[in-house]
């Protein structure tokens, strides 16, 4: 499974943008995917302790999701062109 928190940053470690840009950039498909899977499982534990308010950290669901956004623009970026 993926670890998170190489890009994501936390309140113990900072990430820096073109850290985490180059890391889903040199990642391969398969673990692009196992991301994107561990990532969605993430956002949804994050929703369910917000709504029942026990969420340590509210910021960390928009770094989820905007690594979500990251991964699914790398994956349709390397899907060949159908022209």
């Amino acid at each position: 499974m993926a670890d998170l928190n190489q890009y994501i940053s936390n309140a113990d470690s900072k990430v820096k943008l073109h850290e985490v840009r180059s890391r889903v950039k040199s990642a391969d498909e398969s673990e692009l995917r196992d991301i994107l899977k561990v990532c969605e499982r993430e956002l949804f534990d994050l929703r369910t302790q917000a709504m029942l308010q026990q969420l340590p950290n509210p910021m960390r669901i928009r770094h989820v999701r905007k690594l979500i956004a990251r991964v699914q623009t790398e994956l349709t970026a390397r899907q060949p062109q159908a022209a």
